[in-house]
């Protein structure tokens, strides 16, 4: 069963020649795998993506880093109190504006590093396997496109 199931999917990929269905399923195949692989830490996507943008810039605003990843701010700050809760990233008002809400990471998240970079790699070489560098980068620059274009509607 589950190798007709396969082959059904393969067939429909190979048929299909509209952008937006294909997209649609690669987003609910990647949702699906970091669900599966962030289960063990309680954690998913949004709060992966919130991690991994602050292992970049740690002591980030929860407004800069809706702006810089594109996300909802309510997203943001109902993603940071789950991120809390569990123990991976602290808030600090900001001494300057006390409006302001800084993101510090936690030593649990700290200890989390490796790990929440190996899923995101994985699944970048998933991704791209079977791609030599000149296709990589050009999958790369028509995926930034499609992102540009998305960024519109």
């Amino acid at each position: 069963m589950e190798q007709n199931t396969k082959e059904s999917i393969i067939q429909w990929i190979s048929d299909i020649d509209v952008p937006a269905a294909l997209i649609s399923y690669a987003y609910r195949t990647i949702q699906k795998s970091f669900a599966k692989e962030l289960a063990p830490y309680h954690i998913g996507w949004g709060h992966f993506a919130i991690l991994v943008s602050l292992y970049e810039m740690e002591g980030r605003s929860q407004d800069s880093l809706a702006l810089s990843r594109g996300f909802d701010k309510t997203m943001i700050a109902k993603s940071v109190v789950r991120l809390e809760e569990e123990g991976f990233v602290r808030r600090e008002t900001d001494q300057d504006d006390k409006r302001v809400k800084r993101l510090y990471l936690t030593e649990k998240s700290r200890n989390l590093r490796q790990e929440m970079e190996r899923i995101g790699y994985r699944l970048n070489e998933v991704l791209l396997r079977d791609s030599d560098a000149d296709e990589s980068a050009l999958i790369m620059r028509n995926l930034r496109k499609i992102a540009l274009n998305a960024s519109e509607l």
